[in-house]
């Protein structure tokens, strides 16, 4: 036998709506409760998880604005800065080196500037690195 709890404030209205759904279905409450909750727990985990792509573009956006990086190179991969440098020569080297030791999908190499420019990379692009 299953461990018992005891759920305290559950919206009445939420819980006879499973109640509901258990007597059409003809199986007991608890496993229309346990099948909703792993649902949440799988739909949570996938909307909790930030991309590689939406960290580094996280990143970058943070140092908009920030006059220590303005007119940089930057380059940014695994949510992480991993160089600020004078030329976009030496920001795809860093970049390149730190590709070496770490497995990235998504990398960024930009000069940071006060607008956002728009540019696509492919994934292919990463591995000419």
């Amino acid at each position: 036998m299953g461990k018992g709890f005891y759920l305290k404030n559950l919206d009445v209205e939420a819980y006879r709506a499973i109640k509901a759904i258990a007597a059409r279905r003809g199986v007991p409450v608890y496993k229309v409760i346990n099948e909703a909750l792993a649902l949440y727990v799988n739909l949570y985990d996938s909307l909790a998880a930030e991309t590689e792509e939406e960290a580094n573009n996280r990143v970058y956006e943070s140092l908009m604005g920030d006059p220590r990086y303005k007119g940089k190179w930057v380059a940014i991969a695994k949510g992480k800065l991993i160089a600020v440098t004078e030329s976009w020569d030496e920001a795809v080297k860093a970049l390149r080196r730190f590709l070496l030791r770490e497995k990235a999908s998504h990398g960024i190499v930009s000069r940071v500037s006060e607008e956002v420019e728009e540019v696509e990379i492919l994934g292919s692009s990463m591995e000419m690195l």
